[in-house]
């Protein structure tokens, strides 16, 4: 699972779809069917965080996703996301993914106290570019 890029819904949640496919996402390898959303069926209590992250190198981003998973929360740099109209989300879009050293948006999924606890430890952490700022939260 992601953390979702738009607004208004958050990681975790439960919608219904009519069950037919209306796409294909191919991420490195693995295909993933993509529903049209009927309704929300059950909400997350998990919210959805933004925060800006320099990190140094494509590792330290790598080490922040890996962090967040590990503690069974989700962190995804927002440059992984890409919008597409109607037309073209119906076909099947293949993709790598790819992580880039830098100052990014991240967005996160978890309470935001953890969020900050593991945020603190990743700035810690072994890369010496890493800091954090601009926690906010969207959903």
């Amino acid at each position: 699972m992601n953390v979702p890029g738009s607004a208004g819904r958050r990681f975790g949640e439960i919608v219904v779809h009519d069950g037919e496919p209306r796409g294909h996402r191919v991420v490195d390898g693995r295909e993933y069917p993509v529903f049209d959303e009927l309704l929300l069926f059950e909400a997350s209590g998990v919210p959805t965080l933004a925060v800006t992250v320099n990190a140094g190198a494509a590792e330290d981003v790598e080490a922040l996703v890996d962090l967040f998973s590990g503690h069974d929360y989700r962190a995804e740099p927002a440059s992984s996301f890409e919008l597409m109209c109607s037309c073209c989300s119906e076909g099947t879009v293949e993709r790598e993914r790819s992580t880039h050293g830098g100052t990014q948006q991240v967005l996160l999924a978890a309470p935001e106290e953890e969020a900050r606890r593991l945020l603190a430890e990743w700035a810690a952490g072994t890369g010496p570019d890493r800091s954090w700022s601009g926690l906010e939260t969207l959903a």
